[in-house]
């Protein structure tokens, strides 16, 4: 067990157990992180393809870290693969950072693991990285089951393995669970904040007028896994007895179009399959946007104490009659207050994660520390 402190002078304090010498000290250059991301590269800089893992970043250097993003723009090519790794094992050799966060199981986790050397890495799996994906197909059934194979090697070979919700878990082989932490996704509370729904509305072009039902339908490949088909039957059903009632398909969207939707509906509907911690659900409650959604992934510790909404059975006629509540009850939520009792504010994950990167340091794989 370690116990980690922020001294005065911007050095960590760790404390392994109570032994005498198990104290040492950590200089705050030494707190640098490289982030393995998924990317591309636009307008000549990388871009994380994880919408997280900036807001994750930058939470990060507030609270005392240096952070760089090394991103892979090409996961499936042996062309594509050859060239990231050469490029990255350039930037490794360059930074010399003491820790290597991978953000993604499968080709991202194990691209960092044949790259590392002996510096300490840190896996975060995601979702669809341990748990599959339900699209059709064969093909579909060896990808998944190569992406997880890889991410479960690479894991065996990291320091510390962070996992989104309890179900991502329990998908972990029972060897690796001794190595791993749950820890969602933090949510950037001053992006994400309550604002006036009839501007909003304006902005968007909204009928002021109707009860729009928001919807998160992700990108094209991951669309199935989101269930899209049990919430048009559940929009449809709720038509019936809710003139004006519409279920909009949020896809693509800009960071500030979502925050814009979030304020501007009425309800957010999660019918997903299957999910680690959703962000959309944390986003929406940090905007005060009740939610519907079905038991998947961490959605019921997330909202268990959250009203209106909650979660309900893969029903079509419960989520209606859920949604309906929803609108009888009141427009918002207590949602933002929920967040901040599970310590899910951006700062409060960031110092968790600190935390975990301070103990992979203190265990001395790659870092000489001074004893206090």
């Amino acid at each position: 067990m370690y116990d980690v402190h922020a001294r005065a002078d911007g050095r960590y304090l760790v404390r392994a157990g109570q032994k005498e010498g198990s104290t040492c000290i950590i200089p705050a250059a030494d707190c640098f992180v490289l982030m393995l991301v998924p990317g591309e590269l636009k307008d000549g800089a990388w871009k994380s393809s994880l919408p997280f893992v900036e807001n994750q970043a930058e939470s990060l250097r507030k609270v005392g870290w240096k952070v760089v993003l090394a991103c892979i723009d090409d996961r499936t090519s042996v062309r594509g693969l050859r060239r990231n790794t050469r490029r990255l094992e350039g930037e490794l050799s360059s930074w010399r950072p003491p820790i290597i966060h991978a953000q993604y199981g499968s080709v991202t986790a194990a691209l960092a693991s044949w790259i590392k050397g002996p510096v300490p890495l840190v896996v975060s799996f995601c979702g669809d990285d341990l748990l599959g994906t339900p699209n059709p197909g064969w093909r579909w059934r060896v990808r998944e089951w190569c992406a997880r194979r890889l991410g479960v090697f690479s894991a065996d070979r990291a320091s510390a393995i962070i996992v989104k919700s309890r179900n991502l878990f329990e998908a972990l082989p029972v060897r690796l669970r001794g190595r791993a932490t749950i820890l969602p996704n933090g949510v950037d509370m001053e992006w994400f904040t309550p604002l006036d729904k009839a501007s909003c509305r304006e902005t968007l072009g909204w009928d002021h007028q109707a009860r729009i039902v928001l919807f998160n339908g992700s990108q094209e490949e991951d669309r199935r896994r989101k269930n899209p088909t049990l919430a048009h039957a559940v929009v449809d059903l709720l038509a019936r007895s809710q003139p004006g009632v519409s279920l909009f398909m949020m896809t693509n969207a800009t960071r500030e179009e979502v925050r814009l939707m979030l304020n501007a509906a009425d309800c957010l509907l999660v019918t997903s399959l299957h999910e680690g911690s959703p962000n959309i659900v944390k986003e929406a409650m940090a905007c005060n946007l009740p939610v519907v959604s079905v038991p998947c992934g961490d959605v019921f510790e997330r909202l268990s104490v959250t009203r209106p909404g909650g979660v309900y059975p893969y029903d079509a006629g419960a989520l209606a009659r859920a949604i309906e509540e929803v609108f009888t009850v009141g427009p918002r939520s207590n949602g933002r207050e929920q967040l901040y009792s599970q310590r899910l504010a951006a700062h409060d994950v960031a110092e968790r994660l600190s935390d975990i990167y301070l103990r992979v340091l203190a265990k001395g794989s790659a870092l000489s520390v001074e004893h206090a």
